[in-house]
């Protein structure tokens, strides 16, 4: 292995979206600490460069088309011509050390397997990582995204770092989320984002029309989302602002940072909050563990109801979709209790 001192090359594949790429942001301060002189490469879909780009931790970013992770239905001859387009954009690079940072999908092992830098470290997931030459033992259950990015870290470097959670804002997104919020004249707001990129993880639109409708009551609520997110457009009333396909994502960003409060599904929003301290309600559903994917931060809260189904890691729900049973009047509380500090306990599992 070569050591912090050497000036080498180093990529890193992490193909995932805004909530993925936030929580792998400590690999990232950990990697440029430990290789000062190294020049780091960031291969990166379009969400985790938005994320992570300006964050001081990568020298240069490859941005990529993953299709093999696509939320969208897609051919497998598509997903397996993106993944071997990656190939042909990391083999320019020939990167002394190439890291493979999920652990999920088997095309991500297949990458860095073909791949022609020197040492590849990352999961042998369905054995598509013969050619891997640091290969990580599968990460056990229960521990949090962000820790085993960070123990893949520790394989690469020998040392552990403390984890520094990060996001990228700029002037431009700052000043025009500044100018939105002063046309509306909203000053104190509430931030919902009720879409995640699978449904077996959404409350849905209903419960978040009810949900934003009584918060509507004594706070401005400000949606978020993509237009295109099914349903999201119907939220809207007195008090309520939809921002939906509005915002770019460090947008976003900005205007989390600058929320009371944030609601929504196991998705970007609640780990943006995680990265700014805004305190925050997941709305967790079965599909995963939350001790895995709960957001960062001692003012991110989640609501969990564990069934037998639960674990299941499906992106549609096949049954009755009992794990997002919340009743609104539930969520109402516990936001009630979270923002007058009544709320102790981080996980409210009902």
């Amino acid at each position: 292995m070569k050591t912090s001192k050497d000036k080498i090359k180093i990529g890193v594949l992490k193909a995932d979206n805004i909530g993925d790429a936030v929580l792998a942001s400590p690999f990232f301060y950990g990697l440029r600490r430990h290789y000062k002189n190294a020049k780091i490469t960031g291969i990166l879909s379009y969400a985790g460069a938005q994320v992570l780009g300006g964050l001081g931790v990568m020298d240069n970013i490859e941005v990529i088309e993953p299709k093999w992770l696509s939320y969208k239905k897609t051919s497998r001859f598509s997903r397996i011509l993106s993944a071997f387009k990656t190939i042909k954009i990391i083999n320019r690079q020939n990167f002394d050390i190439l890291i493979g940072m999920r652990h999920q999908d088997r095309l991500t092992a297949l990458i860095l397997s073909l791949s022609n830098a020197k040492e590849k470290i990352g999961y042998n997931t369905g054995g598509m990582g013969l050619g891997i030459t640091g290969k990580m033992p599968p990460p056990e259950k229960g521990v949090h995204e962000a820790r085993k990015n960070m123990q893949l870290l520790y394989k690469v470097c020998g040392k552990m770092y403390k984890e520094k959670f990060g996001f990228t804002i700029d002037r431009t997104a700052e000043e025009n989320v500044k100018k939105v919020l002063a046309k509306g004249k909203i000053k104190k707001f509430i931030v919902i984002h009720p879409v995640s990129g699978h449904s077996s993880k959404d409350w849905g639109i209903g419960n978040y029309k009810i949900l934003s409708k009584i918060l509507a009551r004594r706070d401005k609520i400000i949606i978020a989302g993509g237009k295109k997110d099914a349903g999201i457009m119907e939220l809207k009333g007195r008090n309520i602002v939809n921002l939906a396909g509005m915002l770019t994502i460090r947008e976003l960003g900005v205007l989390i940072k600058r929320a009371g409060f944030v609601i929504g599904n196991d998705s970007a929003a609640v780990h943006i909050a995680g990265v700014f301290n805004v305190k925050s309600l997941t709305l967790f559903s079965g599909a995963a563990d939350p001790k895995e994917w709960v957001a960062s931060g001692k003012n991110s809260f989640v609501m969990y109801r564990k069934i037998s189904c639960s674990g299941c890691g499906l992106p549609e729900c096949v049954k009755k979709h009992e794990c997002m049973d919340f009743d609104p009047e539930d969520v109402i509380n516990a936001v009630k209790n979270i923002r007058t500090g009544k709320q102790k306990k981080r996980f409210i599992n009902l």
